[in-house]
Formats: C-alpha cells, sequence, structure tokens
C-alpha cells in the first residue's frame, strides 16, 4: 500500500494589474494576489509535512506564467519563496518524499522550448520529477514511454498537450499511448495527467486504461471523474466561477485490487471572492444606476486591511439603452477610484457586462419593426446562406441554423425599447 497527496494548478506567480488596488503586501516586492498564490502552495506542504506520504504528485499548472499573450517567467518573489518553501519541506521529511511534477498549460515557455518547472529539479535533482511537454513531444517522436519507476510505483506521464487540434496529431497520440503508456507491471500504476473530458487535451484511453489511480489537473473544480479518477481542484481560487468553491487536495490511499481509500483535506482561503448581480432595464436612469451601486458596496465602507480585502465583481445582465451604458461605465469608473481609496476595504473592483443587451437609438417611427423593411423572411434567408456554404458536415449545419434561427427570431420579433430621455438626445 502506498499513501500520495495529489494537488495540482497551483498557479504561483499569478498576479493582476487591472482593476486592483495599488497596493504591495511588501512594497514593490510582491502583491496581495500573488502572495494568496503562494501561501495556498505553502500551505498544501505544511499539509504534506505532517503525515506519513509516500509520494507527492502535482498535475500540472505549478506557475501560472507565461502563458498564452503573458510571456512574462514568474516573478523572482514567487520563485525565491519556492525554493524556501520546498527546502524546509525536504529538510522536515528527510528528504524521503519525492514530488513529481508534470507541465500544465500555464507555465511553459513554447517559444524558448523550456518549462519554468525545470529550475526545480535543478534545484532538488535528488527530490523532484518533473516531466514537461517537451519531453511529451520526443516521447512521441521516438515512440518511447514516458514513465517514473519506483520499488512498488510506476509512474506514468502525461502533461498538457491539445492532441485533438489536427487529426494528425491525434493519431499519432493514440498510437504513442497503445504501444508505450498502458500499465504492464505488477507495480502499483498511476497515471499523472492535465486535461479534462471535455476538451482536446484528455484522451479517453488515459480513463480507460486499468491504472491503479488517475491523478489530474487542470479543471480547478475538485471532483471525481471515474471509480479510480479524480481531479483535485485548484489550490486558491482563481476566477471569480470559483469565488464559492471549497479547495482542497486529496490523501489517496493505493493498495494493488483493491478499491482506493480516498480522502479530501481542505485548504483554507483567507481571501474572500464575491459577486454582485444586477439586472439593468432600459428605463434606469444614470442618478438610480450610480445610487444602486454604491449602495451594494457600502458594507464594504471601511479601512482597507489588505490581508482581508475582498475580491469584488458585479456582474450585470439586461437590457440597457445605449446611451445611458456610456454614462453607466463613466459611473463605474468614478467608483472604482473611490473605491481605490483607503476607506473601502476592496482590493479587487471590477464589472462585466458581457451579457448586457445594449439597445441603440431607435428611429422616430415608434415601434417599426425592422423586418418590415430590411428582408421577407430572415430565417429563410439565413438557411439559404448556411446551405451556400456546401457544409460537408449535415448536423453541423443544421445546428448552425437553428441557432441562427433563434437569434433571429428573437432580434427581429422584441419590442423595441424608446423612452423620453432617449428622444430628448
Amino acid at each position: 500500500m502506498v499513501k500520495i497527496l495529489h494537488f495540482s494548478d497551483t498557479h504561483i506567480s499569478h498576479r493582476k494589474f487591472r482593476n486592483v488596488k495599488d497596493s504591495w503586501k511588501v512594497h514593490n516586492r510582491v502583491t496581495y494576489i500573488e502572495d494568496d498564490f503562494c501561501l495556498g502552495f505553502k500551505q498544501v506542504l505544511d499539509i504534506a509535512a505532517k503525515s506519513d506520504y509516500d509520494y507527492l504528485i502535482h498535475s500540472g499548472d505549478f506557475f501560472d506564467i507565461p502563458v498564452g499573450r503573458n510571456f512574462a517567467g514568474p516573478t523572482e518573489y514567487s520563485r525565491t519563496f519556492v525554493l524556501k518553501a520546498l527546502k524546509e519541506f525536504f529538510e522536515k521529511t528527510k528528504f524521503k518524499i519525492p514530488l513529481i511534477i508534470i507541465d500544465g498549460n500555464h507555465g511553459t515557455f513554447l517559444t524558448r522550448n523550456y518549462s519554468t518547472i525545470e529550475f526545480l529539479q535543478a534545484a532538488f535533482p535528488d527530490n523532484i520529477h518533473i516531466f514537461t511537454n517537451y519531453q511529451l513531444k520526443d516521447a512521441i517522436r521516438h515512440n518511447k514511454p514516458l514513465t517514473l519507476e519506483f520499488d512498488e510505483v510506476k509512474f506514468y506521464l502525461f502533461p498538457y498537450l491539445k492532441f485533438g487540434r489536427l487529426e494528425n496529431w491525434a493519431k499519432e497520440y493514440e498510437k504513442w499511448l497503445q504501444n508505450n503508456q498502458q500499465p504492464d507491471s505488477e507495480k502499483i500504476s498511476i497515471a499523472v495527467a492535465h486535461g479534462m473530458e471535455r476538451g482536446m487535451d484528455l484522451h479517453e484511453l488515459v480513463l480507460n486504461y486499468k491504472y491503479d489511480y488517475v491523478a489530474l489537473g487542470h479543471d480547478h473544480k475538485q471532483r471525481q471523474i471515474k471509480k479510480n479518477a479524480w481531479q483535485t481542484g485548484s489550490t486558491s481560487r482563481y476566477t471569480f466561477a470559483e469565488r464559492s468553491q471549497t479547495k482542497a487536495v486529496l490523501d489517496i490511499e493505493i493498495e494493488k485490487r483493491k478499491d482506493l481509500v480516498v480522502k479530501s483535506i481542505k485548504l483554507d482561503n483567507v481571501r474572500s471572492m464575491k459577486q454582485i448581480d444586477i439586472t439593468l432595464n432600459t428605463e434606469l436612469t444614470t442618478t438610480a444606476f450610480e445610487r444602486d451601486i454604491r449602495e451594494k458596496i457600502s458594507e464594504y465602507k471601511k479601512s482597507f486591511d489588505g490581508d482581508t480585502a475582498v475580491r469584488l465583481k458585479i456582474k450585470f445582465d439586461g437590457a440597457v439603452l445605449l446611451s445611458n451604458w456610456w454614462g453607466m461605465e463613466d459611473i463605474l469608473n468614478e467608483i472604482q477610484n473611490d473605491v481605490f481609496k483607503d476607506e473601502f476595504n476592496i482590493l479587487e473592483f471590477r464589472w462585466d457586462a458581457g451579457e448586457v443587451i445594449k439597445r441603440a437609438p431607435v428611429s422616430l417611427q415608434k415601434g417599426a419593426k425592422l423586418y418590415d423593411y430590411l428582408i421577407e423572411d430572415p430565417v429563410i434567408d439565413f438557411e439559404k446562406y448556411i446551405r451556400s456554404l456546401s457544409l460537408e458536415n449535415e448536423k453541423q449545419a443544421t445546428q448552425f441554423i437553428e441557432i441562427g434561427a433563434k437569434i433571429i427570431e428573437e432580434a427581429f420579433t422584441s419590442p423595441i425599447e424608446s423612452s423620453l430621455e432617449e428622444e430628448s438626445e
């Protein structure tokens, strides 16, 4: 029997520069949000040091950057913090517990052929075992396994790869899986992968092969995928969609030909994330809008304390006159300036109006229906257009037509809003 601590998606060095108070936990050294993610990682190591684990597994996204168009590497503060925390952990555990880390979609310099987790193995060559995107591509290219063996355990490693983007990639990846990554010994077999079922980065064979445990990363919500497979979730709240999630790590006991013993260990997230939902309507004036926003954030009007300050988002939906929305955006910017003064205990203040319908000024002919003078039947016209594309996939074409029809019907049959304020402008 072996006992492992499974954690993932620590996103160390995650930080924000927009919509946050210009305040540093340590001046010119580390921001509060970046430090939150460092402390989330440290909390996991503190848990690991208090129990008799045989292995620690990190299933990807150790660092947050580089990612996408952000080519910056982790800050020196975060890198130093990690090295100090790991040194303390290995000393406490007498350097007996190996740490296995794979690459995720964050933290890899794709243009430089370098992963940010490489320096960790360089710092602790006997204790940390890293597996990068480049090692995976090399294994596929040379048709060789990507595994790590100990006396009683064999690890099968699957760093992040968007194999489903191209058909030839998918074929080569599946061939590599079949030839090299099937559990083939009496040792306990553990797969470590960064990917999700609904994406193009977790192959079904990884879930179907008879591994004793599949340690997954990438999904920030902890959940069981199959009897032997778990997403352990992130260690800190990354987006506002995670604001109500309880963050945790997984304590796993594995014994050959026996059911897993799984225990979720809760992590403490001191930083609260709040979302205020507001539905707009075309009758709402800018004065009433400002009054409503200021009333809803009044509970946070207290002296700023960076360690307890809230991350706050306002989510808008509904409909608003475009002319009014311009004024509302100005009001939000003014409120943000006020919020980031010391009398509000708010660290981050942002808003999302992505789902708001912004209605343009209407013509003087009140209630005019657009379809009266545009096209005879917009739904049929749209279907003709889709058919003209000669799509090979009939199912896809039908889906496009159905979705388009719904959008067109809503756009062409909804009543056109009007107001005295709009007409005067």
